[in-house]
């Protein structure tokens, strides 16, 4: 088996995941990662920040593909100082304490014709626990996304997301809650509009995403323009 080293850079005007805006501001992206001959086993490294520093994130993941189907498990560490979480311990994984968390999704595209991406997101441990930190809430993301036009240059995909807790927890009063990661009760978090243009200039391809979102459980709506800077 012979190893393939990839190196991606990202920049653009905000960082968006999920229904929520992660940060403001010009965001640097980095993905570097190693795979396979035939790219099914992937391991990497991701990181990203902002212009002054103020969002900070070192994440690690693995990655399976085969066919239309990818399992993917990440150990995710957002250590922006201005967090209201532990994130001056990089190394604590005690479930009580930690300021990370580790999300695995599964994903499954239907067809080369039809193709529907569905993908199912669970945070498995870490900061993920309920308002008197007795129990973890195993929130979980569910999306679908289709391309509705596409072209040489253009592609267009509008995108659903949905977000719920497996465990009820309990909130700081001590009555059972329903609030997940990503909102405040099970419902829509997630409604996108993703558009891309492959760019071409230099001799090389620059993929431009603009992605609008609306997060209608929260009331809040984004719109965020992005570029890969570097592909190797």
């Amino acid at each position: 088996m012979h190893a393939q080293m990839h190196l991606e850079a990202h920049l653009q005007n905000m960082h968006l995941w999920r229904g929520m805006e992660v940060t403001d501001g010009f965001v640097l992206t980095t993905d570097l990662s190693v795979t396979d001959k035939k790219e099914h086993f992937r391991a990497g490294l991701w990181g990203g920040t902002n212009q002054n520093g103020s969002y900070k994130e070192f994440d690690y993941y693995l990655s399976y593909t085969w066919r239309r189907f990818n399992i993917a498990v990440w150990d995710i560490y957002n250590f922006s100082p201005g967090a209201e979480y532990n994130n001056e311990e990089f190394f604590n994984y005690k479930s009580k304490e930690t300021g990370r968390f580790i999300d695995a999704t599964l994903s499954y595209t239907l067809s080369e014709r039809y193709p529907l991406h569905l993908s199912w997101s669970t945070i498995l441990y870490g900061r993920d626990r309920d308002e008197q930190n007795g129990k973890n809430r195993y929130s979980t993301f569910i999306y679908v996304e289709y391309p509705v036009w596409k072209s040489d240059k253009w592609e267009v995909s509008p995108g659903m997301g949905g977000a719920f807790a497996l465990s009820s927890g309990k909130d700081a009063n001590g009555y059972s809650t329903s609030r997940h990661f990503y909102g405040t009760s099970a419902g829509i978090v997630h409604l996108s509009l993703v558009t891309t243009y492959q760019l071409f200039a230099f001799k090389k391809t620059f993929p431009v995403t603009v992605l609008a979102l609306w997060n209608p459980q929260n009331n809040k709506g984004f719109l965020q323009i992005g570029v890969r800077l570097l592909s190797l």
